[in-house]
């Protein structure tokens, strides 16, 4: 199991700005770059294997105007994909049934979920996902009062979240995201997690090379 490293870039970027900051950033197997559909295509040509889309449609190729499937997910080469993210959950309503729906579209398309979770998803979203989704999928836990401000979530809170989610989910594969920066992330590693969702922090390609080299410690 590798421990992953998420640049999310949300709506922040536009495709000459991502070449840009993937030519300052050295491609790793665990670094995933999320820019937004737009760029997909060019963030592959550069990091081929180790692109992260934002989200997916809950359904499959077909008369969906405006979705983006898991299956042209895939034959872009897309590896890995956030969804449940709050601010998707917020702003576009989406429901545990939803984040289940395109849990199983992307494993059925060989694309690794990334869920993002608050901690008052968990119960609707076990009761939601099947056992193969969440078999095949990593876990992030995000309180939406740390997202894209500073850290003020007490680090044995986060321990103990995480802690429920890996009981409830029966995984190891647990993330942490919210306001990951080079100030904090060398204090998360210890709380036994699998990587973290960085977003306002990676935006500036030095501020992410100074979070990739406070990990290099972490084995993987």
């Amino acid at each position: 199991m590798s421990f992953l490293v998420v640049a999310n870039f949300k709506s922040h970027k536009t495709s000459k700005e991502v070449d840009s900051w993937l030519a300052s950033v050295p491609s790793s197997p665990n670094v995933l770059v999320a820019p937004s559909f737009p760029s997909l295509p060019l963030a592959l040509t550069r990091w081929p294997s180790s692109v992260c889309a934002q989200d997916v449609s809950p359904f499959p190729l077909g008369s969906y105007t405006g979705a983006v499937s898991a299956q042209e997910l895939s034959s872009l080469g897309v590896k890995y994909c956030l969804i449940g993210h709050s601010e998707r959950r917020h702003y576009f309503h989406e429901t545990a049934l939803d984040i289940a729906g395109k849990a199983k579209e992307l494993v059925e398309s060989g694309i690794t979920p990334v869920i993002c979770l608050r901690q008052e998803d968990l119960s609707p979203d076990r009761a939601a996902l099947d056992d193969t989704s969440i078999s095949a999928s990593y876990f992030c836990y995000e309180p939406p009062a740390d997202i894209g401000g500073s850290l003020t979530a007490p680090l044995e809170d986060i321990q103990n979240i995480t802690d429920q989610i890996k009981q409830l989910f029966n995984t190891s594969r647990v993330m942490y995201g919210g306001s990951v920066n080079a100030d904090n992330v060398a204090s998360l590693p210890p709380l036994n997690l699998s990587g973290v969702i960085v977003s306002t922090a990676s935006l500036d390609p030095i501020s992410f090379n100074q979070i990739i080299a406070q990990l290099s410690h972490v084995k993987n």
